[in-house]
């Protein structure tokens, strides 16, 4: 297994802090500026981040800061809120609408996307087709607590990236299992998902 970094920051403006980890880590390392980006933000609802229920559109405006100013134009941001909410909505009351228009960033909606099945590990799972389009994938998760997985952040913000249906299977079949599976599908599957 290879080793993974964690880099922890304190303070309280996000886009200033997340603009300095990223000065650190330098995560376009090896990747070339005509790379498909796609950031995946926690929209879960249509409410503002500072619910705490939704991702900051202030650390999303620091990543397409950082990644612009280094030639990065391809960029755009990616989500399918959870059922009963509409995407859209999401967008424009957590305050995607005016970053996407301020940097030229499309808003893809995956509620309104096609999906395709990937086999990982003998488990299927239809994944949203705009996911085979993103050559990076940046996760921008929310911590929250959970009643069914107990804790919410990275693994489960990517239930976002598949259809509505697929969302109520995920229920059905316990949510541990094809949480952890759509999340090691980035190296198991025929089409495979880059993840950050």
């Amino acid at each position: 297994m290879s080793q993974k970094n964690i880099h922890v920051i304190y303070g309280d403006n996000p886009k200033t802090m997340v603009l300095e980890v990223l000065e650190k880590v330098k995560p376009e390392r090896g990747l070339s500026t005509e790379a498909k980006i796609g950031i995946k933000p926690n929209l879960v609802v249509a409410k503002p981040s500072t619910s705490g229920a939704t991702t900051s559109p202030e650390l999303v405006e620091g990543i397409i800061e950082y990644f612009q100013s280094r030639g990065y134009m391809n960029i755009c941001i990616l989500e399918g809120s959870w059922i009963g909410e509409r995407t859209s909505r999401a967008f424009k009351a957590c305050g995607y609408e005016d970053i996407s228009k301020k940097y030229n960033v499309p808003l893809i909606d995956l509620q309104k996307d096609s999906y395709e099945e990937c086999n990982v590990d003998g488990l299927k799972l239809n994944i949203c087709s705009k996911m085979n389009d993103i050559d990076y994938l940046i996760n921008v998760p929310v911590l929250k607590g959970h009643c069914q997985t107990n804790l919410t952040c990275a693994l489960k913000n990517m239930k976002g990236c598949i259809p509505n249906s697929e969302k109520r299977r995920f229920h059905t079949m316990g949510l541990h299992k094809p949480i952890a599976y759509l999340n090691s599908s980035g190296n198991s599957t025929d089409k495979s998902l880059p993840f950050l």
